[in-house]
């Protein structure tokens, strides 16, 4: 059984940390650089609006990752959410994170779900886009469901939500990380807050994928606060 440290080790190295407030001042994304540069977590995620100052402060180790197409809405005019991708990547994201119409998908309307998915990948070009399923809002066989829809739409990783209706559970790690298999990524996010959190995600999850397998190209955890705990337990 790995050591708390251990898992604090995998978890920074895993780590998206995350700032998502549109409120968000030019102050406050500077101290949320500065804290990522002296720890080093895998990657950061912001709004597209606060890219281009994240990008002029971050160290060139750490990926960026913006939440855009309307983060954190599923739908809204498929232009604007492309654009808004676009927006992202132009003002220097190296990552896309975009929410599955997960309303579509409770509605039985598959297509409409392709359809906006595609339309999203395709605006990201060569960056690497992270699917948000928000599975607190869907049941298993849907959640199955858009696993294969966003694979077979281009998704690079399967995230399990935004965090703003519900969370992350060591059931849905295991889904996804069987849907993800040798080929793709999964991004556990929402209400992961503690090292014990993440023992148990991963603990749920480690008949399928080994912990050895647990590195940033492949596994991810998205999280605002938990850095807190990492560095406790480093």
């Amino acid at each position: 059984m790995a050591s708390d440290s251990e898992i604090a080790r995998i978890a920074l190295e895993c780590l998206d940390y995350t700032l998502l407030d549109e409120e968000a001042t030019d102050e406050d994304v500077k101290a949320f650089i500065h804290r990522a540069n002296t720890y080093s977590p895998a990657a950061v995620c912001v709004l597209p609006i606060h890219v281009r100052i994240a990008r002029s402060l971050l160290d060139e180790s750490i990926l960026l990752a913006s939440a855009a197409g309307l983060f954190p809405e599923p739908d809204g005019d498929i232009n604007l959410r492309t654009e808004d991708v676009k927006f992202a990547l132009s003002e220097g994201a190296d990552e896309i994170d975009v929410v599955l119409d997960f309303n579509a998908m409770m509605e039985g309307r598959e297509g409409d779900v392709r359809a906006s998915l595609n339309a999203l990948i395709e605006a990201a070009g060569d960056a690497p886009v992270k699917v948000i399923l928000e599975t607190s809002c869907l049941d298993y066989t849907e959640m199955i469901d858009a696993c294969r829809i966003a694979l077979d739409s281009g998704a690079s990783f399967l995230k399990s939500s935004t965090g703003r209706r519900g969370g992350c559970t060591p059931l849905v790690a295991q889904v996804l990380a069987e849907a993800a298999s040798e080929k793709n990524g999964i991004k556990l996010s929402g209400g992961i807050r503690t090292i014990e959190d993440v023992r148990t995600h991963i603990e749920a999850i480690e008949e399928i994928w080994p912990i050895e397998m647990c590195t940033p190209d492949r596994f991810r955890i998205g999280a605002s606060s938990l850095l807190d705990a990492i560095v406790e337990h480093l």
